[in-house]
């Protein structure tokens, strides 16, 4: 297998350097020739690590790019706009984790457990491109595919539940600032940042992105869309509402939706479990007499995934794993995820790696 030129544009952002880290670990089936890092003026001659080296940012421009076999755009829609075309012209593979083509129905759509078919050659011959979805979008298709694919799929209700991480680093630097100010004054009548416009430290708010006319936000109207196009059920019931939370990385769904067959859990749970990039943690584990001193026949203890213990992982995980009364075979359940990797950069990274195993590149 060809060793890859890979490029990454908004290398000094959060899922940028997200992406420097998993490239640097060196666990993808592809081998690197060299990174080329790209970002705003303001960023050039900056020393970026990757693993045990350092690569130095470079500003945005077409020559270099082009100079890239695989090209992961990690930055805003118009800049996407304003490079992609010319690139996939080109023959260079471009993966894009902005909004700028998800709704294009000539661009796949992709999560590579759920329609990694899509990166065959033949399909992309004339037009490398491929769309990275929203960083809940892609965890909760993985769950919905195996539900849809045993037992049917005919309605879904999702919350989530977002760190501030989803703003990129002006988020991380908002709720760190605002509890800073907490700690040191005991006083939580902040101004809003111009990144949110409520305090969000100490505080959930039911609003990501832009509230739109029909009073959905935008990042709801996306998980909506996107959900359908990446399982191909364009008429599929999906209602969404999503939170701004006060944790600064892992994005939290809560999920209920209704089957078409009766779901017998143990089959679900051993189902996803058995599924690539998801496990399954149980509702309950076995009491320790560690931790709860000498008791031969010690209570069973509550266990769920969090984001904070999920941060740093390439995983889904799932659980509560539970019937839901409100449909006739209604099923619900959580999820969490690291909203950086398998959100944003580990899946743009594994689109790459699944067209280098399909010899793209050679």
């Amino acid at each position: 297998m060809k060793a890859l030129t890979i490029g990454i544009v908004g290398a000094t952002g959060v899922v940028g350097q997200t992406a420097l880290d998993i490239l640097g670990d060196e666990s993808l089936a592809f081998e690197v020739k060299e990174i080329k890092a790209f970002a705003s003026a303001a960023s050039v001659g900056k020393r970026l690590n990757w693993g045990r080296r350092t690569v130095t940012v470079e500003p945005t421009e077409l020559e270099a790019l082009a100079q890239c076999d695989a090209v992961l755009f990690a930055s805003e829609a118009d800049i996407s706009k304003r490079f992609i075309p010319e690139l996939v012209s080109r023959g260079i593979l471009c993966v894009d984790k902005s909004s700028a083509f998800r709704e294009d129905t000539t661009v796949p759509l992709v999560v590579p457990e759920v329609n990694g078919n899509l990166l065959a050659p033949a399909l992309l011959k004339n037009r490398p491109l491929v769309a990275n979805p929203n960083c809940c979008t892609t965890p909760l298709v993985m769950v919905l595919d195996v539900v849809r694919r045993h037992f049917g799929l005919k309605r879904v209700i999702v919350s989530t539940y977002q760190s501030v991480s989803g703003a990129g680093k002006p988020g991380l630097e908002v709720l760190e600032e605002e509890t800073r100010q907490f700690f040191t004054a005991q006083d939580l009548s902040v101004k809003p940042s111009r990144t949110f416009p409520k305090s969000i430290a100490f505080n959930v708010m039911p609003f990501v992105a832009k509230i739109l006319p029909n009073g959905d936000t935008d990042e709801e109207q996306k998980i909506i869309f996107e959900t359908r196009k990446i399982l191909s059920m364009p008429d599929l019931p999906v209602e969404a509402t999503s939170v701004r939370v006060p944790t600064f990385v892992g994005h939290a769904e809560s999920v209920t939706l209704e089957t078409e067959q009766p779901v017998d859990l143990a089959k679900l749970e051993s189902l996803i479990a058995a599924s690539k990039g998801m496990i399954v943690v149980p509702n309950v584990n076995p009491g320790s007499s560690e931790s709860l001193g000498d008791a031969d026949d010690a209570p069973e203890v509550a266990n769920f995934p969090t984001p904070r213990e999920c941060q740093g992982h390439d995983d889904v995980f799932v659980g509560r794993l539970r019937t839901a009364k409100v449909f006739a075979n209604g099923v619900s359940l959580w999820l969490v995820s690291d909203n950086l990797r398998k959100g944003a950069a580990l899946n743009a990274l594994q689109v790459v790696e699944a067209c280098a195993k399909e010899g793209m590149f050679n």
